[in-house]
């Protein structure tokens, strides 16, 4: 079991960087545990729509946000519905259930990384503390597995296969 411990502004980095964030979110700005988001909406009349998100939590494998709401929201929850509606929220593992996004993490991070997946992720001062734990999963029978030995001699390397680079300095 690993930890990775991210400010927000790094993870949403990492986000933007490597593609995971739906094309419609315009802009991603932080404020204390709250995400502020701009959507682009499909209406010429509004062009864009800002939404704040709180993290809420980890359940089964899935980030779950909660829309901060506020009376005017309230009043149009009907609009949020219709904006969500329109994005390929399935492409990005999400699905919306107002007032909530859940969010299945492990398939996104199997698009990028294999071997790992995420076990937990909490939010607190300031900063995700992601649990993960490695995985061979599904991988495991293509070229991209760990090939195993058990006799260290036989090998040259440990358990893993691998050639300890300073036992090989030793001339061993």
């Amino acid at each position: 079991m690993g930890q990775i411990i991210l400010s927000g502004d790094e993870l949403v980095c990492i986000l933007i960087a490597n593609g995971l964030l739906p094309n419609e979110v315009l802009d991603v700005e932080l404020a204390q545990d709250e995400v502020k988001l701009r959507i682009k909406t499909p209406w010429p009349v509004f062009k864009s729509l800002r939404v704040g998100l709180r993290f809420v939590g980890f359940e089964q494998g899935q980030v779950v946000l909660q829309l901060v709401t506020n009376r005017l929201i309230d009043q149009f929850d009907w609009l949020v519905d219709k904006v969500l509606a329109s994005f390929p929220l399935a492409e990005h593992g999400a699905r919306w259930e107002y007032p909530r996004l859940y969010v299945e993490v492990n398939p996104l991070l199997r698009r990028q990384v294999r071997g790992m997946e995420i076990t937990n992720i909490a939010f607190a001062e300031g900063e995700f503390r992601i649990a993960t734990n490695h995985s061979l999963g599904a991988n495991s029978g293509d070229s991209d597995s760990i090939e195993r030995h058990d006799d260290r001699s036989s090998s040259g390397g440990d358990r893993t296969g691998v050639s300890d680079p300073v036992e090989k300095t030793r001339g061993g």
